[in-house]
């Protein structure tokens, strides 16, 4: 499994010491707000984060555990997922609240994008995004993504954003 370094984050597979930080996270109603019908509980914390160790099985590739260099702390998860019946290389993430504002998220997808076409040879990753998540449409910009459609699912109104090899990543 690979890891990824940035000036202020560790991307690196999960382990059984790191449920406790994710179960934490995900059970934040804010946190998940977009992501999930609602905050996860223990035993769907527990399943999420085996997905997550068993995708990188399964693909070679997965979510990261996204640990701030600086103390050490599991703050949330970057990277990808590309279940069967879904809409291909997904690009994906979610970060403690602590965590929001600093600029972490940014510095871990670009960081992932660049991975996703300099070492996995992915032509294209997409970002599934619900229409109200500004922050995270503004993200997926940045990182050079653009709209390509629309679909409802579940009553939610996605938009599937883009990101081909040929767009630049932002700095």
């Amino acid at each position: 499994m690979s890891e990824l370094l940035t000036d202020r984050l560790h991307l690196r597979a999960f382990s059984l010491a790191d449920f406790e930080a994710h179960a934490q996270i995900t059970a934040d109603p804010e946190v998940m707000r977009y992501i999930h019908a609602g905050p996860l509980t223990r035993v769907e914390a527990w399943w999420n984060l085996a997905r997550y160790v068993g995708h990188w099985q399964l693909r070679g590739y997965g979510m990261w555990a996204a640990v701030e260099r600086s103390s050490g702390d599991v703050i949330g998860h970057i990277g990808f997922l590309n279940p069967e019946g879904r809409r291909g290389f997904e690009l994906g993430w979610a970060l403690a609240r602590s965590a929001w504002g600093k600029g972490y998220a940014r510095e871990g997808t670009r960081a992932a994008v660049i991975h996703a076409f300099c070492v996995l040879n992915q032509p294209h990753i997409t970002c599934v995004i619900r229409a109200e998540n500004l922050r995270s449409i503004r993200l997926a910009e940045q990182l050079g993504a653009i709209l390509e459609h629309e679909v409802e699912e579940a009553g939610n109104r996605l938009l599937i954003y883009g990101i081909a090899r040929r767009a630049p990543v932002a700095a």
